[in-house]
């Protein structure tokens, strides 16, 4: 079973961070400007999450992921969870970083996908005190792109909940303005009933999709 989750988890740090109070101890910090939003290396990913300046390992980025604190059931309700990140404490299921840009770079953290992109990851998230953070799991060159692995169930997930709902969408929309063109035409008749027959079928595609 898949899961649509972005994890936060200590053991995934190899041992260096066991628990918040650790972690303070162990931890090197860095500030804002030490970390820059341009466009991703990854293809089609969009905006990535670059270091300005060489970070060591253990190294903790500026500042923790921000965003709307949503529970189960506004997770559940949510039409586009790609960034989410799952916390799971305190009545706070995830926190959704989608809409406040300014002042959030973790949001711009791309998840590594193939085999290659995953050799390139280079943090992980931490949960401390109802917050999470990326810490650097290995020394991060200036210039680099930050990478995080979600685990083997987030990509699938993804598809399912958003990745095909929204090829469906985007095809009701496109259909339903062809239909409305033919409308206009004289010989547009029969065009029009095929196009009506997907619309339907697409919307009942919908509907299974949930």
């Amino acid at each position: 079973q898949t899961s649509l989750r972005k994890r936060a988890s200590p053991s995934a740090f190899k041992g260096m961070v066991k628990d918040a109070k650790a972690a303070h101890k162990s931890l090197k910090e860095s500030r804002m400007k030490d970390v820059e939003v341009r466009t991703s290396l990854i293809k089609g990913a969009g905006l990535g999450l670059f270091a300005a300046r060489a970070f060591p390992r253990g190294t903790r980025l500026p500042v923790p992921y921000r965003g709307k604190r949503l529970s189960w059931e506004q997770f559940q309700r949510l039409t586009d969870p790609r960034w989410c990140f799952t916390l799971n404490e305190g009545g706070v299921w995830a926190v959704d970083g989608k809409a406040l840009k300014k002042g959030n770079p973790l949001r711009y953290v791309n998840g590594a996908k193939t085999a290659i992109q995953k050799r390139r990851v280079n943090v992980v998230g931490v949960k401390d005190r109802g917050q999470v953070w990326f810490i650097t799991t290995k020394a991060v060159a200036g210039g680099a792109e930050f990478l995080i692995d979600y685990g083997p169930g987030y990509w699938p997930a993804l598809e399912e909940k958003w990745g095909r709902p929204f090829r469906v969408r985007s095809r009701i929309a496109k259909v339903k303005r062809s239909i409305q063109a033919a409308s206009t035409r004289l010989e547009g008749t029969a065009l029009k009933r095929k196009l009506e027959a997907e619309l339907e079928d697409l919307e009942d595609e919908l509907a299974d999709l949930g």
